[in-house]
């Protein structure tokens, strides 16, 4: 009796893993891209964790785009054996059922259980193996833990590499950081896909930020400059370093002409604030908490800072960037990747780049000459954010992101690419 042949698959199917979907690039990403990714020819399936306390979730995007992620309570960011090991057995049982041709896994705790339960699959199986895809959104090879800890997940993480069919990064800068610093990866398994976003929502025009710029700067919403910073309150995003350079603002006499939003939450918001108090900053400084329409903050704001010791390609530059806000940046991770070339050098400690500034990390004076420089030159900070605008809608767009995946997806699993047939 001869066996039945088997029928080719009609769809892809994709298993997309995350930590959790708290407020931040990850989460958009993996949110969106199931949702892209859920048409024909292509099926997705998005497991995820519990957000942990005091951060922010994006559980909202989920509903609004009709993504309904499959929930493991017990996979959360903090390392717990007998935890992990119940959600290892979860996913074990995800991929079971649901035979996913790619599972896609972000951030490195997923990225860690995501992969093992793949691999575990895979071993004994007869072809076609399921091909596993990691993205590394930022990493935490510096400014996360310590030297131990780090080298201990430097090395489990080169050990994942070596089972994994393409590793994604986000930015040049941190494919050279992956290849050649920390030697995750060999450059043929790695591919540059930068961050693609919905910015429709930044499209609108400027003037809808009027009406919060009253807000925070009172009746001197039209002459005073309001800046912002959006992110998690943690160590890693380095918001003390604005609160210094407000810190030289006082200092130079120029404090008064300013107004500070610090957008976001977390476990460093009490020292924070009490920072502030203590360098006589407070004042000036309003801390928000998480704010949901922020696409109008952007437009609200004079200039948009990122402090962080480490980054991959941050979210909220690029949408700010869109949004038309000039920008102010540390020079890390992917971010001069953003910023284009190099225009000039200051010699005051920071560059002025095709698309915003660049300051070195911790250098808060530097932010604060910045600062001093859209007071008395406004229509040339324009210009640059005009050009920066241009760039992002260009190279950041979702409509990208999706293309790039899909060929990529294609290629994994040996469909015709999207317009050859098949």
């Amino acid at each position: 009796m001869s066996r039945r042949k088997a029928q080719p698959e009609k769809s892809i199917r994709v298993l997309r893993i995350i930590a959790r979907l708290n407020i931040g690039g990850p989460a958009i990403q993996a949110i969106s891209l199931s949702k892209a990714f859920s048409r024909p020819p292509y099926q997705s399936l998005l497991v995820c964790g519990r957000v942990a306390a005091g951060e922010g979730d994006m559980a909202y995007l989920a509903k609004d785009m009709g993504v309904r992620p499959v929930l493991i309570p017990d996979l959360r960011r903090e390392i717990s054996p007998t935890r992990d090991l119940r959600v290892y057995r979860a996913l074990m049982g995800i991929i079971r059922d649901f035979r996913p041709h790619i599972i896609h896994t972000h951030t490195a705790k997923a990225g860690t259980l995501g992969r093992l339960a793949g691999l575990s699959r895979n071993i004994g199986r007869q072809a076609p193996k399921i091909r596993m895809v990691h993205t590394f959104h930022g990493h935490i090879f510096h400014s996360y833990f310590n030297k131990i800890k780090t080298a201990v997940f430097i090395q489990i993480e080169r050990a994942l590499s070596r089972a994994t069919d393409r590793v994604i990064v986000i930015s040049r800068r941190q494919k050279e950081e992956i290849c050649r610093k920390y030697r995750i990866a060999p450059e043929a398994k790695v591919s540059i896909v930068p961050l693609g976003l919905d910015l429709s929502s930044c499209m609108a025009p400027r003037q809808e930020g009027k009406s919060l710029r009253k807000r925070y700067l009172g009746d001197g919403h039209e002459s005073g400059i309001l800046v912002g910073i959006v992110g998690r309150l943690t160590p890693v995003k380095n918001h003390r370093m604005l609160l210094d350079a407000m810190e030289y603002l006082k200092r130079a006499g120029k404090l008064h002409r300013f107004r500070f939003l610090i957008v976001g939450d977390g476990e460093l918001r009490a020292e924070l604030e009490e920072y502030a108090e203590e360098i006589g900053v407070r004042g000036q400084v309003c801390f928000t908490g998480w704010v949901r329409d922020v696409a109008s903050l952007y437009k609200a704001l004079d200039v948009l800072v990122l402090t962080s010791l480490n980054e991959g390609t941050p979210v909220s530059l690029i949408e700010g960037m869109a949004s038309g806000t000039p920008v102010i940046a540390t020079d890390v991770g992917g971010v001069k990747d953003l910023m284009g070339a190099i225009d000039n050098e200051s010699g005051q400690g920071y560059k002025e780049a095709q698309h915003g500034f660049l300051v070195s990390s911790g250098d808060s004076e530097a932010m604060g000459k910045i600062l001093i420089n859209f007071l008395e030159d406004p229509q040339r900070q324009q210009i640059r954010a005009q050009r920066a605008r241009d760039f992002v809608l260009r190279h950041h767009g979702l409509d990208r992101l999706v293309r790039d995946l899909d060929g990529l997806y294609r290629e994994l699993v040996g469909w015709p690419l999207s317009g050859q047939g098949g």
